[in-house]
């Protein structure tokens, strides 16, 4: 058996088949595991399944009821790290299925790309840690340390999957998370902070209102829209602090709902808001900027009074410029592609800060697919990809396993 390091990691490269890359993905996106509400069940067996037929050690464990994990590892001789490539099984909510050109979860194979919820983010990494899998153990390739697949439930929400990876005591020396990057390594994410905002009001039938409140009526969606014109100018000045890596904060609102009829004042509006931090930002920090937004408000007028509530926080990630993983993922990258790449941030959130901040695996973010072209309608990604991701990490396995 030829020695890793004499193996000629473009031979390997040639045993990735594209027509199996799109039928895998196009499979799993007829798989739906949408999150919210989350049951990644069905796709956690069907990864398991292909594990198995590898020839990985494969287990599975649920994070949540119905909301498996699932790890695949390819052992070696010893001596060597783990490396982990780490991907999702959840997927977010298509939306108006009357908007798209093609079925959400069909999977359509059409002009080189594969179509439907999940193609981009991210069953297109998924496909490709299990093609470089698939590739290394049939070609006998001896490696000293393990390569670990880990499939995780609930990241598009909360990231239970990988918390749960970490309290179980599973354990790897480097990480890369095969969501979208346009295969180029990112060490680097923002963090999220989702909030609830409500205002109140005093409800009277409409017919009775008038502009100086003289019945004692208050529209909570009037005193909502205060709110908003705040939150505007809020970003215009998280827009003047700057991140090299991952550009700047932002803010936005998300959804709003209020009222109970066309003629009964509102006595109640909500919106949701999405601020996004950078990776030096804490979630209580920014929480604590909108706060005093809200209470300079109320101070400017008393009749709005306003309620806040966390409803998802996760902090941003860094993993350090000279870092092993980040040097190898760009020689891998370069190696596979035949071109020079340059590592960058990632504008997202992602399962990098459980397992860079809770567990002090050094992470990067790089696969197949585009950010831009996830969460989308008529969502796709390019086959074409998902092979050159597949390569990546069978260059990485070998320069970090061998």
């Amino acid at each position: 058996m030829p020695r890793a390091s004499s193996i000629d990691p473009h031979t390997l490269f040639s045993k990735v088949d594209s027509r199996e890359a799109a039928n895998l993905v196009s499979s799993m996106v007829q798989i739906p595991s949408v999150n919210p509400p989350g049951n990644e069940e069905s796709i956690a067996q069907f990864l398991a399944g292909k594990m198995s037929e590898i020839g990985l050690e494969v287990e599975t464990f649920e994070s949540a009821p119905h909301r498996p994990n699932v790890i695949g590892r390819l052992r070696g001789t010893g001596g060597g790290p783990v490396l982990m490539l780490n991907g999702h099984l959840d997927v977010v909510p298509p939306g108006d299925p009357g908007l798209w050109t093609v079925e959400p979860f069909g999977g359509e194979i059409r002009h080189g790309k594969v179509y439907g919820r999940g193609s981009a983010d991210m069953r297109g990494g998924l496909a490709s840690m299990l093609l470089a899998a698939k590739v290394l153990r049939e070609a006998g390739v001896p490696l000293k340390g393990d390569l670990l697949l880990t499939g995780v439930a609930d990241e598009e929400v909360g990231g239970k999957g990988a918390n749960d990876v970490v309290d179980r005591g599973y354990s790897a020396d480097m990480v890369v998370i095969c969501e979208p990057t346009d295969l180029v390594p990112l060490r680097a994410h923002k963090g999220i902070l989702w909030l609830e905002i409500s205002t109140a009001g005093n409800a009277l039938h409409s017919s009775r209102v008038s502009s100086k409140g003289t019945w004692g009526e208050v529209n909570a969606i009037y005193k909502m829209t205060e709110v908003i014109k705040a939150l505007q100018n809020y970003l215009t000045e998280l827009e003047k602090r700057t991140n090299p890596l991952v550009g700047n904060p932002t803010v936005s609102v998300g959804t709003i709902t209020g009222g109970t009829k066309t003629n009964i004042v509102p006595d109640r509006c909500t919106i949701t808001v999405d601020r996004r931090l950078l990776p030096d930002e804490s979630p209580e920090e920014a929480k604590a900027e909108i706060e005093q937004i809200l209470l300079k408000l109320s101070e400017q007028d008393p009749k709005l009074k306003t309620d806040l509530k966390v409803i998802i926080s996760r902090s941003g990630a860094v993993t350090p410029e000279d870092s092993p993983i980040v040097q190898l993922s760009k020689a891998a990258a370069e190696e596979a592609l035949g071109k020079p790449v340059e590592v960058s941030g990632c504008p997202a959130t992602s399962d990098m800060e459980v397992f860079v901040n809770r567990a002090g695996w050094p992470t990067v973010i790089m696969g197949p697919g585009r950010i831009g072209t996830a969460h989308i309608v008529d969502e796709y990604i390019d086959v074409d990809q998902v092979v050159a991701a597949a390569k990546i990490y069978i260059s990485l396995a070998l320069k970090t396993l061998s």
